[in-house]
């Protein structure tokens, strides 16, 4: 009689288990993006990590939509946010909308689940919503503006339309397209780039051809 390979229902039934408990913290997600709880969030990094949605469908792209009701690219915007700022941003963006942006300006005034600001200890809970919506408010209109590539690329071409040497119009029309370049290789870098793959290359192929298209008129 030839030995057989034993399965072990132990496995199965833990793995099971496992997969119930992390679906559980993850639960209630009739929610607006950016807006679960730290536990909702460390929930889903531990369902990606541990690879524990094998238990239900093989792919995460899959299991995203179908259990947890959200994009594989929103739930990993989710964990990328655990992982950089830890659980306080979420626990500050139960009570007020903060972008990220904002709180990487706001963090250093967080400590232990309290706001400081203005001399004020705020803590970051339900009762003190209105409090820390209104500092937050106040901190994010105190942030001073950056300005990206794009906000160059703007004040260059508008620069363009009073320019009448052409060497300086061609510097200028030059350091625009070294910036959009570059907004597209951050594009190219993203990963929540997706199912937008397609459309981002067709945009970089239409302005291929029309450069090209340029230089054998020129």
């Amino acid at each position: 009689m030839q030995n057989e390979t034993l399965v072990d229902p132990t496995a199965d039934l833990a793995s099971a288990l496992e997969l119930g408990i992390a679906l559980g913290q993850t639960n209630a997600f009739g929610l607006v993006a950016g807006r679960c709880s730290a536990a909702q969030a460390e929930g889903i990094r531990r369902l990606r990590e541990q690879k524990l949605y094998k238990g239900s469908i093989e792919r995460w792209d899959d299991f995203c939509p179908k259990y947890l009701k959200m994009s594989r690219a929103e739930a990993d915007r989710i964990i990328r946010l655990l992982e950089e700022f830890g659980p306080a941003y979420f626990e500050l963006s139960q009570l007020t909308r903060v972008s990220p942006e904002s709180y990487r300006a706001i963090a250093p005034h967080i400590e232990n689940g309290v706001l400081h600001y203005n001399g004020e200890t705020i803590e970051l809970n339900a009762e003190n919503s209105q409090r820390v919506a209104a500092a937050v408010t106040e901190m994010r209109h105190a942030i001073p503006k950056k300005t990206s590539a794009l906000d160059d690329v703007t004040q260059e071409l508008n620069g363009l339309i009073h320019e009448s040497d052409v060497q300086q119009k061609i510097q200028k029309l030059a350091r625009c397209c070294f910036a959009i370049a570059a907004e597209f290789e951050k594009i190219a870098r993203d990963q929540r780039l997706g199912d937008t793959r397609f459309s981002f290359r067709n945009t970089l192929a239409l302005v291929r051809d029309e450069m090209a298209r340029l230089a054998e008129q020129a």
